[in-house]
């Protein structure tokens, strides 16, 4: 790993601690928010693997006994799941924690009537 996203990932823990320390997990004050978007940003997003970000909900979802809300993750770490998975139903079910969806109703009775 570059030693430049280290240090930045270690910072991004760091900051993440501090907020849940402080008890404000859904946000970052803005001239910390800069740091972590933008060019560098991006290079520290796709440090992050598919893994390694649902194991956070994993983690969080073993703390707290239930899957986290949105406002439970530390904000940089929430942008970068959603961003990666699209939303966040999407992610929890990718990470196991929420059942896969179903048809509707009216795609099984269309698919019975045919």
């Amino acid at each position: 790993m570059d030693v430049n996203i280290a240090a930045q990932r270690r910072r991004l823990e760091a900051d993440a601690l501090r907020a849940k320390e402080s008890g404000n997990e859904a946000w970052i004050e803005p001239q910390l928010w800069s740091q972590y978007t933008g060019k560098e940003g991006r290079a520290l997003y796709e440090s992050f693997s598919d893994e390694e970000l649902l194991d956070m909900l994993r983690s969080e979802t073993a703390k707290l006994g239930r899957f986290p809300s949105q406002h439970e993750i530390f904000c940089v770490y929430r942008m970068f799941i959603r961003k990666r998975f699209r939303n966040w139903p999407t992610a929890l079910r990718r990470a196991g924690l929420k059942k896969p969806r179903t048809k509707h109703r009216y795609e099984s009775y269309k698919g019975e009537r045919q």
